[in-house]
């Protein structure tokens, strides 16, 4: 049986994936490859459901890369000092299809993986050698991070197309009743 820390957390992280989702369907075809002001909208987009992918599965051994995926696609120009300034956007973008499936694949993941969460596995330490976090809290790493782009995604959505999207606080924006 589920424990309420672990629905608490499948709540606010499929949130979290749906409003990149819903900034997705908002986006109209015009800001999807606009490539002005740095990385466009469909690569954030990309960079932040294929970190949530990753990060979903127990290491970098079991994860499974999306068909459509291409080398190094998932990093950002810029972000990464190892790559010294030659990590790029694919010339070709991503279609606004692929993307709202790979969403829907992020949010089925998530619930897979916090329905198989116990209190024991939370206090493990996490798959990705490269972070000193228990399995907890590094679900809730992921989550921030995938919160972060979601907002950068509404922030392009609202400055360069007027658009705004409605704020998810669950995932399906119904939170439980009360148990006070």
């Amino acid at each position: 049986m589920r424990v309420s820390w672990q629905a608490m957390i499948e709540r606010q992280f499929a949130a979290a994936i749906q409003m990149i989702r819903s900034a997705i369907e908002a986006c109209p075809e015009q800001l999807w490859d606009d490539r002005a002001d740095g990385s466009p909208f469909w690569h954030l987009a990309y960079h932040a459901l294929f970190y949530v992918d990753f990060y979903l599965s127990d290491d970098e051994k079991t994860f499974q890369a999306m068909d459509f995926d291409e080398n190094n696609a998932h990093l950002l120009p810029g972000d990464y000092r190892e790559y010294a300034g030659i990590v790029t956007t694919p010339e070709k973008a991503f279609r606004k299809d692929q993307l709202l499936d790979y969403a829907d694949h992020c949010l089925r993941k998530c619930g897979e993986t916090v329905e198989k969460l116990t209190d024991e596995r939370a206090l493990e330490r996490c798959g990705f050698w490269w972070y000193k976090l228990n399995v907890g809290e590094f679900l809730l790493n992921n989550l921030r991070h995938a919160q972060h782009h979601a907002g950068q995604l509404t922030l392009l959505l609202r400055r360069h197309a007027g658009i705004g999207i409605g704020w998810l606080g669950t995932k399906d924006n119904q939170p439980p009743a009360p148990t006070w």
